[in-house]
């Protein structure tokens, strides 16, 4: 048999694999995490293996959640490609050591693992293939704690590449007690699989993967960045600008990471970051510590290529205060509009109240709710109810009017402000009760309102570009969470007050910024 060239390879395990993926449906891909990779990502992630690091006799290969075997068959493609280039003269042989849960990917997954060998084997290096068919998971915790009459086996992966399935872990599951087993505490699927794969590594190995950006920051990740900082040191990270570049196939709305690191610590002093498309990414090479603090006990991932990245990150990282020492608190909004729907309605009447949603909170206010057709501001029309009844059912959902600061929890990657708050002023609410949707968080002092001028200095803060810029850096969620707004820094009391009673247009960025420049000392932008 004549094997293929390498192109082809990667063209079968696309073209096969993608075939099995869009046979099934979505749902079925849905409840099993999948997303199938694209071969530009495959070619990325295996182009960050250098040459040196498979210039040694042996090598053995992990692909977890392999699906039709796209990224094993890239690494192959450019293996046998440097071999060829004679960049790697020690090779002699490698194992593929590849997973796959979905039965009815094997098919494809034999068949593309078995033109992979027959190409290494044509190049003169000797392939082993391990295909198994059932939970990498179990397999791997096996491999890292066998249990009181087994041997734990020494790490023996020299690289890996991953594109994990992106699911919750159920708590009282199999795969969470498995986790367990071996001192791993994680909610998410995907993270579980790098925080394995990471283990399995020895010493030098490396490790390249697509992944949600969700671990970057927050609190459910923390241990999970904790130990991977601890055990290993990243080398290169890459963000798309749109949500809908890595999985265009699939319509996933993830924001996703692509990342390469290092088993060990290599004492790199910077690693490169790069934002955009694959084809023309804005890059730059990053300081380790610019990339994480190591005064930062919670390990948060800041991703900017932005020259002015430093000034921001050390303005806000400058700020004396967290909420806490405002004594303010910051809540989501208490409404879930579809567990009450039989108690919403389209008009305000008697016996209701407004029912605030997040097209209401426009740049340093909130708009209270009359009619059904509420414009947004840009033409469009809101199709949302504007009142909620207020009886025995929905009272405790309700909160008094107050002069508030809300701020919208979700934005699309592609808009161009992240943060967007405003003041709710009591007065345009006679109410005497609001209703606040769960798309929206709340600022306010044990549910009651803030002082004019605090208020309005917090909304002009949380407004500035300085303040964006810097969540962007760390926060690739979807939405904007309230442990975030908590973990932020903020001005002191008398600056955010001296803030607010600043005459200035809120609806001009750049009378925002100017003030913040004027009143906090914040860095300038020229393009706000």
């Amino acid at each position: 048999m004549i094997s293929p060239p390498a192109t082809h390879v990667l063209a079968l395990a696309d073209s096969s694999g993608w075939q099995t993926c869009v046979e099934k449906t979505r749902e079925e891909r849905g409840e099993n995490g999948q997303f199938f990779t694209p071969p530009a990502i495959a070619r990325c992630l295996a182009g960050w293996f250098q040459p040196e690091g498979f210039n040694r006799p042996s090598l053995h290969l992990l692909d977890p959640g392999a699906g039709g075997g796209v990224l094993t068959a890239a690494v192959v493609d450019r293996i046998t490609t440097l071999h060829a280039s004679g960049a790697l003269p020690h090779l002699e042989e490698i194992t593929l050591e590849v997973w796959e849960l979905d039965e009815a990917f094997l098919p494809a997954l034999r068949q593309n693992l078995s033109a992979c060998a027959a190409l290494l084997r044509q190049a003169g290096i000797r392939a082993t293939v391990q295909l198994n068919h059932g939970s990498y998971i179990e397999g791997a915790a096996r491999a890292l704690d066998p249990g009181l009459f087994g041997t734990a086996q020494a790490p023996r992966v020299t690289h890996a590449i991953l594109n994990p399935p992106y699911r919750k872990i159920a708590t009282r599951s199999r795969e969470r007690t498995l986790l367990a087993s071996v001192g791993i505490e994680i909610s998410n699927l995907y993270a579980a699989f790098v925080w394995l794969a990471v283990r399995q590594l020895a010493d030098g190995g490396e490790l390249a993967a697509i992944t949600p950006r969700s671990f970057c920051n927050g609190p459910y990740f923390r241990e999970f960045r904790r130990d991977l900082l601890q055990k290993s040191n990243f080398s290169r990270v890459h963000v798309f600008d749109s949500r809908l570049e890595a999985f265009s196939r699939d319509d996933v709305l993830q924001e996703n990471i692509l990342f390469h690191l290092h088993r060990g610590k290599r004492g790199n002093a910077s690693l490169m970051v790069s934002t955009g498309s694959l084809e023309v990414p804005a890059t730059a090479r990053v300081p380790q510590n610019r990339f994480v603090s190591p005064a930062d006990p919670d390990q948060v991932m800041h991703i900017t290529t932005e020259s002015d990245a430093t000034d921001v990150r050390g303005f806000i990282d400058s700020l004396p205060c967290k909420l806490a020492d405002l004594r303010i608190e910051v809540s989501t909004g208490p409404v879930v509009d579809f567990r009450l729907k039989d108690s919403l309605s389209d008009h305000l009447a008697t016996g209701s109240v407004p029912l605030i949603y997040p097209h209401c909170v426009k740049t340093g206010r909130v708009l209270a709710p009359s009619l059904r057709s509420t414009d947004y501001g840009d033409g469009r029309l809101s199709k949302k109810p504007v009142a909620i009844h207020d009886n025995d059912e929905t009272r405790k959902w309700l909160i008094p009017a107050a002069r508030f600061v809300l701020i919208k929890r979700f934005s699309s990657k592609e808009e161009k402000r992240r943060l967007v708050s405003g003041v709710l002023n009591p007065v345009e609410f006679p109410s005497g009760l609001v209703g606040i949707e769960n798309h929206l968080n709340f600022f306010h002092r044990k549910r009651t309102g803030l002082s004019a001028p605090l208020a309005r200095g917090l909304s002009r803060f949380l407004n500035s570009t300085v303040a964006d810029r810097y969540f962007r850096q760390f926060n690739g969620h979807t939405q904007v969470n309230a442990s975030d707004l908590r973990s932020f820094r903020y001005p002191d009391l008398s600056a955010l007050e001296r803030l607010g009673k600043a005459t200035l247009d809120d609806t001009q960025q750049s009378a925002i910024d100017l003030a913040m420049t004027e009143h906090l000392g914040a860095p300038s932008f020229t393009d706000s």
